[in-house]
């Protein structure tokens, strides 16, 4: 693991996982900045994330990614942060890299099938045959049945939680369970106590 520049913490994994929720309630309990690498995404291209996903594709997404990750850095450069990133960004190596020395990748891993059932409440099949609330990567696949879109997600999420652990400094198995529980989890998990100013070993 390189040197870490100011002990940011870096929270990964695949969507509904919790990022966003346990990541500001971190950033709370270390009296830190807490920043999504989505929100930072639509901010600067002044356009939603998701929008800009399925409007311009993969390449200028990845490459949208990688800005806002690299902006959240240079803005923070001296600061401790907490950063909560999109579910597919550990296939965006440089995006990762510009995150990789600000501190500690933590992995959020859910067991997939809750992640995946999470995803599949939403989908909704229209009566022409299309469907709603289904994420972009899963729609490029044209896939015909939920059954399809469920075993999409399933696949990818396979390949992702593979990437995810090779990558990770820390792993936190998060439970489908209160948030409470899960953010005393992820706390033991970095060794951070009851007091805010405790630092990760």
């Amino acid at each position: 693991m390189s040197e870490r520049i100011n002990n940011s913490i870096v929270l990964m994994g695949c969507k509904h996982c919790g990022k966003s929720t346990q990541g500001k309630l971190l950033a709370e309990k270390l009296g830190v900045n807490f920043f999504d690498t989505d929100e930072e995404i639509s901010r600067i291209r002044g356009v939603n994330f998701r929008v800009l996903y399925k409007t311009k594709g993969v390449a200028e997404f990845t490459l949208a990614e990688e800005e806002a990750c690299r902006t959240v850095m240079k803005d923070n450069a001296e600061q401790r942060i907490v950063i909560a990133t999109g579910g597919g960004i550990c296939d965006n190596p440089p995006a990762l890299q510009a995150l990789r020395d600000c501190g500690t990748f933590v992995f959020l891993r859910l067991d997939i099938k809750h992640s995946v059932s999470r995803i599949m409440e939403k989908i909704e099949e229209t009566g022409n045959g299309s469907f709603t609330n289904v994420p972009a990567y899963v729609l490029n696949e044209n896939p015909t049945s939920l059954k399809q879109i469920e075993d999409i997600l399933i696949k990818k999420f396979q390949t992702r939680y593979q990437q995810y652990q090779a990558i990770a400094d820390v792993i936190v198995d998060i439970k489908n369970a209160p948030i409470e529980e899960n953010f005393k989890t992820l706390l033991g998990a970095l060794n951070i106590n009851n007091s805010a100013s405790e630092s990760i070993k």
